[in-house]
C-alpha cells in the first residue's frame, strides 16, 4: 500500500531549504534525524506486530527495541498500530494548506496536489502488505488513518467549494490514492500528486466509457 519512499535506518538524504533565516544544513540534519527515528519505530513495531500480533506488543516495547523514549513514540505515531503499518497521524502541512487555498486550478486537480503532500505513506510496501495479510487485526487501523485523512482533507476542500461537492471530489481523490498505492512505489509528493491525477483521469474515462 506504500507510494512515497521512506529513509531506512541507517540515514536517508533529504534536501534542505532555507525557511526564514534558518541554515538549510542545519535543517536538513535535523530532518534526517527525525527520518531516521521514525523508520527505526516502524521498523521495530512492524517486526513485533509481526511476531506476536497487534495485542501482544506494548508501545513500551517498541519504543526499548528502537531505543527512543514513550514520549518521543507519540510525537511520531498515534498508536502501535500506526507505527507497524509506519502511517503518521494526518496533518495538512501549512503551505499545501495555503497553496490549495489560493489556487484557481481545477478542485480536483488541486486536491490531487493537496493529498500527495499530506499524507506521507511508508515505502516498505510488500513487507506492510504482508504484515495486513496475516494480522488481519490491522485492517481497522489503516481504515481510521484513511478516514482521518478524508475528514482532514475535506474540511480544507469545503473552504473552496460546498460541503457535497468537496466530499464527493475527496472521496474520488482518496480512491485514486489507495489505487496508486497499489500499483506503484514513488520517490516523491510531486511524483505522488502526479500519479493520482493520472488515476482519477483513468476513472473519469471508465465512468463515462
Amino acid at each position: 500500500m506504500s507510494t512515497i519512499q521512506a529513509p531506512d535506518a541507517r540515514g536517508a538524504e533529504t534536501g534542505g531549504i532555507a525557511v526564514g533565516g534558518i541554515d538549510p544544513e542545519s535543517c536538513g540534519l535535523r530532518e534526517r534525524k527525525k527520518q531516521r527515528t521514525r523508520q527505526a519505530m516502524h521498523e521495530s513495531a512492524l517486526a513485533l506486530v509481526g511476531d506476536r500480533g497487534l495485542a501482544g506488543v506494548t508501545v513500551e516495547e517498541i519504543c526499548a527495541d528502537a531505543g527512543v523514549s514513550t514520549r518521543t513514540f507519540f510525537n511520531y505515531f498515534p498508536s502501535k498500530g500506526h507505527a507497524a503499518l509506519g502511517l503518521p497521524e494526518t496533518a495538512i502541512p501549512d503551505r499545501a494548506r495555503d497553496r490549495f487555498l489560493a489556487s484557481e486550478g481545477r478542485l480536483v486537480d488541486d486536491l490531487c496536489d493537496l493529498v500527495a503532500h499530506t499524507v506521507d505513506l511508508p515505502g516498505d510496501r510488500a513487507r506492510v502488505k504482508a504484515l495486513v495479510q496475516a494480522r488481519p487485526e490491522m485492517v481497522p487501523t489503516m481504515l481510521q488513518w484513511m478516514a482521518d485523512a478524508r475528514l482532514a482533507v475535506h474540511a480544507i476542500a469545503c473552504d473552496r467549494t460546498d460541503a457535497d461537492t468537496a466530499r464527493t471530489a475527496t472521496t474520488l481523490v482518496m480512491a485514486a490514492v489507495m489505487e496508486t498505492a497499489h500499483r506503484y512505489t514513488v520517490g516523491s509528493h510531486e511524483e505522488l500528486a502526479e500519479r493520482v491525477r493520472a488515476v482519477v483521469t483513468e476513472m473519469g474515462r471508465l465512468a463515462t466509457a
